[in-house]
């Protein structure tokens, strides 16, 4: 198991809008999908088998909401929307967070795969929140 976790990549947390949130409005977030990893070992006539996939992703907006995922989330562009999005109702400085959760199993000479527990890596960003307000103005003639 300590094999396969130092094989496995930290993920990087994606948002859109990057520098800075306005309430009322949609920020995305996403990671790059995850590979696979797996390793193996063997002593005498025994081979021992492990691997790990990206199970689940737990986004934890800062301001007490979460949303668990199945999947590392779409890239926001100009031509397509994320696909994990959230909208923050408040300005301030949000800890935006993720958890990608691994589950692992591992096998004895090519045997059925058997569960061997679950860890997780995470990565966060501070992100600042503002908002903007319309201001009607009368200009003169």
């Amino acid at each position: 198991m300590d094999r396969v976790i130092e094989l496995v990549a930290a993920p990087e947390l994606e948002l859109a809008p990057s520098a800075i949130g306005l309430t009322g409005l949609e920020t995305y977030v996403w990671v790059d999908r995850p590979a696979p990893v797996a390793v193996s070992a063997a002593a005498g006539g025994t081979t021992v088998d492990a691997r790990a996939v990206a199970a689940q992703y737990l986004w934890d907006w800062g301001d007490g909401n979460d949303t668990l995922t199945y999947d590392p989330g779409r890239a926001w562009s100009r031509f397509s929307e994320g696909s994990i999005g959230h909208v923050y109702e408040t300005r301030g400085r949000f800890d935006l967070s993720v958890e990608v959760i691994w589950e692992a199993q591992w096998r004895i000479n090519g045997g059925a795969w058997q569960a061997l527990g679950f860890f997780s890596l995470s990565d966060s960003v501070d992100y600042p929140v503002r908002q903007v307000q319309a201001r009607l103005t009368r200009t003169s003639n």
